[in-house]
């Protein structure tokens, strides 16, 4: 039995309201996917977005901060998000 590769993907626009977003359904697609397996991290502008209570989609979810708060904070907090994911623990 072939192993296929796992690899960890983060989606945002997991909103699924009357405008909704198109994460869940990218993150549909990606888990349909025959060729890998994936973990899904789900990025959320905060904590009402529907998409981040679908365990059975998104495997883990993190807040990050709305575009209008810049771009610095949106990469710092990125870089902390991988910094956690690496070594499976929050060093703050």
């Amino acid at each position: 039995m072939e192993m296929k590769n796992k690899i960890t993907i983060a989606v945002t626009g997991l909103n699924a309201i009357d405008s909704p977003g198109p994460g869940i359904a990218v993150i549909r697609g990606l888990k349909d996917a025959i060729s890998f397996e994936t973990r899904i991290i789900g990025l959320a502008y905060e904590s009402l977005e529907p998409g981040i209570y679908m365990h059975d989609l998104v495997d883990k979810t993190y807040q990050i901060p709305y575009p209008s708060t810049g771009t610095e904070s949106l990469l710092a907090r990125i870089e902390y998000i991988h910094q956690i994911e690496k070594t499976g623990y929050d060093h703050s």
